[in-house]
């Protein structure tokens, strides 16, 4: 009898600490905010990484280097750096994918040259996982982004026809 109450009281106090732990908590996090949209640009690669075999993406750029990109199969945000201008004829983006599933979890480094002249990419890229990613390449083209808020931006309900025929 004695036994059952001490673990009646165990259980009591144990409560709270176990509710505390599933309560919902989210940890620590920073608040990252959209800057004005720039420049939207779709992929078609003509060379593409095996693990991610995806054959279009779109690139939502925004002036205070974050960018969105929505593909059959990824859909994350991170930060980029322009050598250049987005704008000029020939210019390198580096970008890091923020920590997403796309990437279980980690961050990923992408380095793309871009030729507006030519309509040409070639893209490195490397993550934690897979440091030897052969290079990729492929076609471009880009304009204007519009979208002040790309949260709401999926493949399913922002790719264009071109993009979904392939």
């Amino acid at each position: 009898m004695m036994k059952k109450g001490f673990i009646a009281i165990l259980a009591f106090i144990a409560t709270p600490l176990i509710a505390a732990e599933g309560s919902g908590t989210q940890p620590p996090s920073v608040e990252v905010k959209f800057g004005k949209p720039t420049v939207k640009q779709k992929l078609f690669y003509e060379k593409m990484y095996e693990k991610k075999p995806f054959p279009d993406a779109t690139l939502y750029y925004y002036d205070n280097g974050v960018y969105k990109i929505i593909s059959p199969g990824e859909e994350h945000y991170g930060v980029y750096v322009v050598q250049g201008h987005l704008t000029d004829d020939e210019y390198a983006v580096h970008y890091i994918s923020l920590p997403s599933s796309d990437w279980g979890g980690k961050t990923a480094h992408h380095f793309l040259k871009f030729n507006r002249k030519t309509g040409v990419f070639t893209q490195q890229a490397t993550w934690e996982d897979d440091a030897n990613i052969a290079p990729q390449y492929g076609r471009f083209g880009q304009d204007e982004n519009i979208i002040n808020d790309p949260r709401p931006i999926k493949w399913d309900t922002h790719s264009e026809l071109e993009q979904r025929n392939r």
